[in-house]
């Protein structure tokens, strides 16, 4: 073991309770209220991930002309799920962040 590891395994190790910070009745309700307005809009961003990841394929399989298509000779359905799921994950994680960053600001 390398003197970093054991040295991170000690840290890792606390010799006290750690607990969080008490809140207040209205520090409370807000953080609370605003938990439940990010988990459900996060629930819509992994929603769009699910239809992004499920749905790829069943375009492929149900639209015959995505399989007979071409771009500079490489067929579409090897394009798709090359260059379409990760710039549009990118989108959703960048859409859900901007989302729950603004909850934060305006309650």
């Amino acid at each position: 073991m390398s003197p970093q590891t054991r040295m991170a395994r000690v840290r890792r190790v606390s010799r006290t309770n750690w607990s969080e910070p008490p809140l207040g009745p209205a520090e409370l309700e807000r953080a609370t209220r605003l938990y439940r307005v990010q988990r459900f809009h996060g629930a819509i961003t992994l929603s769009g991930l699910v239809l992004l990841v499920f749905g790829l394929p069943l375009v492929q399989a149900y639209l015959p002309m995505v399989t007979s298509a071409r771009v500079a000779g490489i067929p579409v359905s090897w394009l798709l799920p090359v260059l379409v799921p990760f710039p549009a994950m990118v989108l959703l994680a960048w859409r859900q962040l901007r989302r729950a960053e603004r909850l934060e600001r305006h309650r």
